[in-house]
């Protein structure tokens, strides 16, 4: 007698287990493409805000405003500027997000933020008014290590204080603590201003008597 055709359990088994497999892969394939997309994306933010705070201090040390400090040594003024390995702090306009009109004092600094530490800015209006108030923002997070540098025109220097120009140039070098994954890339900037306009400048004495 002819059986009439059909599937075995055996065959059934092997089919069902076959097909479990095959959603297994798929979802398994489904969930490192969703890893994979949202560290391509966080990666992606952690780089832009590396942007945007390099942007920040940019656009900071280029506005520095190298103010010669007359009342303390009319004749040996020196400029307002003034920093060393951790800290850097000068005049220039306050960040927007401050909404300080004018010329602040702007300190950027590494600081102690629990087990690492943090970048962060302050400003202080520099002159005194009844709406002045101080700002301060953290920049970045979970910082290992980070050093400020000054070139002279010769050399890169550890410190800058007392000398009667701005440097050359500051060097901002920052490293993450370790499984962060960010990159820092060596930040390089120039002040642009060279003169302080407000100085009352002696030409006998190449020097600054007074302010305007």
């Amino acid at each position: 007698m002819n059986r009439e055709a059909g599937f075995t359990l055996v065959e059934l088994l092997v089919t069902v287990t076959l097909l479990s497999l095959l959603v297994l892969l798929l979802f398994g394939g489904m969930r490192f493409g969703v890893r994979a997309w949202d560290g391509a994306e966080a990666h992606g933010r952690r780089t832009d805000d590396l942007r945007v705070v390099q942007g920040l201090l940019r656009s900071e040390i280029e506005q520095a405003y190298p103010r010669l400090d007359t009342d303390t040594d009319p004749l040996h003024p020196v400029v307002d500027f003034r920093g060393t390995a951790t800290w850097v702090a000068f005049l220039a306009p306050a960040p927007q997000a401050a909404g300080t009109p004018g010329r602040s004092r702007i300190v950027i600094a590494v600081e102690r933020d629990g087990a690492n530490r943090r970048l962060a800015i302050h400003a202080a209006p520099e002159l005194a008014t009844t709406q002045a108030t101080e700002w301060s923002s953290p920049l970045l997070r979970n910082v290992a290590a980070a050093r400020f540098s000054y070139f002279d025109g010769a050399n890169w220097l550890a410190a800058w204080s007392d000398a009667k120009t701005l440097p050359v140039l500051v060097r901002i070098q920052l490293t993450f603590a370790t499984g962060d994954g960010r990159d820092w890339p060596d930040l390089v900037i120039a002040p642009r201003i060279e003169t302080d306009a407000l100085c009352i400048f002696d030409r006998a004495t190449y020097r600054c008597q007074g302010r305007s």
